[in-house]
């Protein structure tokens, strides 16, 4: 009787550390965003000699990549790509006076649940780095360099399904914030990815 509920423990710990490794491990993940941006000057004053970044981009499915490490089924770390759009800007008039290009690279905590059903959601917080390239008109003096890096926040909600023990595919929601020598900025979009267990 001993022996057997000896038996029985060390296979329910064995189970147990199996589990627990399986909701484990490295990931990378590929996919495309629609992103918005809504800017105010980064003077915080909203003067009429401002420009006004447009709020949707001129183009579309923004590259987004991903990279990280769950440390169990609900915590783990996470490095990220972002290609935030293009904006064209016009001056207070109205006639277009440039544009300018943000990327982003992050790095956030995820917190959330993985359940048995293949399915998790989670939420991550964390700092970005945006790099903002301007192409101005000689009417529109910039305050900074045509090339800008600013340091921002990063924060967003995700569900995502396995359908193996190997391939995943993610519905997110992320919101960037950040502030150049221009405006300041948040950035949002919904993102869907596959996503690759190591």
């Amino acid at each position: 009787m001993k022996r057997s509920l000896f038996i029985a423990a060390t296979s329910l710990i064995c189970l147990s550390q199996s589990a627990l490794a399986d909701d484990s491990g490295a990931y990378l993940g590929a996919g495309f965003s629609t992103n918005s941006m809504t800017s105010s000057c980064a003077d915080g004053y909203f003067s009429g000699s401002c420009n006004d970044p447009s709020t949707g981009p001129k183009d579309s499915s923004h590259l987004r990549l991903v990279g990280g490490y769950n440390f169990d089924k609900h915590f783990g770390i996470e490095a990220g790509f972002s290609d935030l759009g293009t904006y064209r800007v016009k001056d207070n008039a109205g006639v277009p006076v440039g544009e300018f290009k943000a990327t982003a690279f992050t790095l956030a905590l995820r917190g959330g649940n993985t359940f048995s059903n293949g399915f998790s959601i989670f939420g991550k917080l964390g700092m970005a780095s945006v790099r903002t390239e301007y192409k101005v008109q000689p009417s529109w003096t910039l305050a900074g360099s045509a090339n800008q890096r600013s340091s921002g926040v990063v924060g967003g909600v995700a569900g995502q399904y396995n359908i193996n023990e190997t391939v995943g595919f993610r519905v997110s929601l992320e919101v960037i914030q950040f502030t150049d020598a221009e405006f300041e900025n948040a950035t949002g979009g919904v993102g869907l990815m596959a996503v690759f267990r190591l």
